[in-house]
């Protein structure tokens, strides 16, 4: 599945996410209103 955190000014730059059995991380990404997006 494909799991996204939306952040709002102010808050800690902090996302947790669960996976269920059998799903793994392939890519991580981040924006970033100043760098863009970035591939972590």
């Amino acid at each position: 599945g494909i799991y996204r955190k939306q952040l709002n000014p102010g808050q800690e730059p902090v996302a947790d996410f669960c996976l269920c059995d059998g799903e793994q991380v392939e890519e991580v990404y981040a924006y970033c209103n100043l760098h863009g997006l970035w591939k972590c």
